[in-house]
């Protein structure tokens, strides 16, 4: 039995995930939202990596669903995007925003466990786009994780010397937590020159692209790419039919 093992190539990617959240908020009827999310849960089934993940931060927003649904099916009628009245509760209206809701937060969820910074990377240098501009989104994207690290070590360390970061009012709160954004401050100072002496100890200059692309599209790919417009200009005819 023959196997074909395909990498997909981030600017497929990309363009899935563009091509999704376009479809998401052009669309104007609950049945079209449905076939969305048909999609998307079949994308989260077939990224076994990151299915657990999904799923857990999925149940931890389930309350913001169920106060959308609530809200726009009260209050919609106060809303800006009023364009009809007569019932005091529309759960169309709520149930249309909520699936909309889920699908927009599903899909960022998939570009974020799916799409690694340096994909997204070379996705953008392979549609030309200028490289100081590329240059600067990888080292911020390469740098929030280091960020992140950051807090909850600094957060973890002042928590067991004592300090309560959760209890009291929002203004006690707020004092509270200039103990740790100080030292984090200072944490991405020291953090910013080491890069900086760094880039200049290796001669760094934005003449010197020596930024590797990475490898073109394959046949796969390609056709990956085609089918993924082709169902795109397809989507768009029935939605504005």
């Amino acid at each position: 039995m023959w196997k074909v093992s395909i990498e997909i190539n981030p600017l497929v990617k990309i363009s899935l995930y563009t091509i999704l959240f376009i479809l998401i908020f052009l669309s104007r009827d609950i049945l079209q939202l449905i076939i969305l999310s048909i999609v998307v849960v079949l994308l989260i089934i077939v990224s076994s990596g990151s299915r657990k993940y999904i799923l857990k931060s999925i149940l931890y927003m389930s309350p913001m669903f169920i106060l959308a649904f609530i809200l726009w099916s009260v209050f919609y009628n106060f809303s800006l995007f009023h364009r009809y009245s007569g019932e005091s509760f529309m759960y169309n209206v709520g149930l249309f925003m909520t699936l909309r809701l889920f699908l927009i937060i599903c899909t960022s969820l998939l570009f974020i466990s799916t799409v690694s910074p340096r994909e997204l990377i070379v996705a953008l240098r392979s549609l030309k786009l200028p490289y100081k501009m590329v240059f600067t989104l990888g080292l911020t994207l390469r740098h929030i994780s280091t960020f992140s690290e950051e807090y909850m070590i600094i957060k973890e360390a002042q928590t067991s010397r004592g300090l309560e970061l959760d209890k009291g009012f929002l203004i006690k709160r707020i004092k509270s937590y200039v103990a740790v954004l100080i030292p984090l401050l200072i944490r991405s100072i020291e953090n910013a020159e080491k890069l900086s002496l760094a880039m200049d100890l290796k001669l760094f200059s934005f003449d010197k692209k020596t930024f590797n692309v990475g490898g073109s599209l394959d046949k796969y790919n390609k056709l990956i790419l085609i089918i993924l417009l082709s169902a795109f200009l397809i989507s768009l005819y029935f939605v504005w039919m």
